[in-house]
């Protein structure tokens, strides 16, 4: 997915670009905005030597969307199934089964949620800076 936005700060070899909500945002989650924020700042290695600033075309990988989803659906069932599998083994009636799976279900779900609170909904990869859209005085774009 590519974005554009300004670079805000920078450092030695970083540069923060803030990228403005917009009408798609909210519905994909990639970037890990959520409906309550107005931008979003990435911190990217500075490969253009962008400045303070400068509008920035920035590249946000979509390859951790698959990342994304194990985590989501995939946690929560493999403990899930793991819950019924104990049970099963132990020989239990089906309605224990089945409070099995729901209890594996509830605990799946919050690990995934103790994941995203310590990720801070940071899921992706460090997105690139392909080229600098308009630059300020003295820059040249890419």
């Amino acid at each position: 997915m590519r974005e554009s936005g300004t670079v805000v700060k920078t450092d030695s070899k970083l540069a923060t670009v803030r990228i403005e909500r917009h009408s798609a945002c909210g519905k994909c989650g990639m970037c890990g905005m959520s409906d309550k924020n107005k931008h979003i700042d990435f911190n990217i290695v500075n490969s253009l030597q962008a400045k303070v600033g400068d509008k920035v075309e920035i590249e946000v990988h979509d390859v951790n969307s698959f990342k994304i989803a194990a985590i989501v659906y995939v946690i929560p069932l493999a403990i899930a199934l793991l819950g019924f599998l104990v049970t099963f083994l132990c020989k239990l009636p089906d309605w224990a089964m089945i409070i099995g799976f729901v209890v594996g279900l509830v605990i799946g779900f919050v690990i995934v949620a103790l994941i995203d609170k310590h990720k801070r909904h940071k899921w992706l990869d460090t997105p690139e800076m392909v080229s600098i859209i308009k630059p300020t005085d003295g820059n040249k774009s890419e």
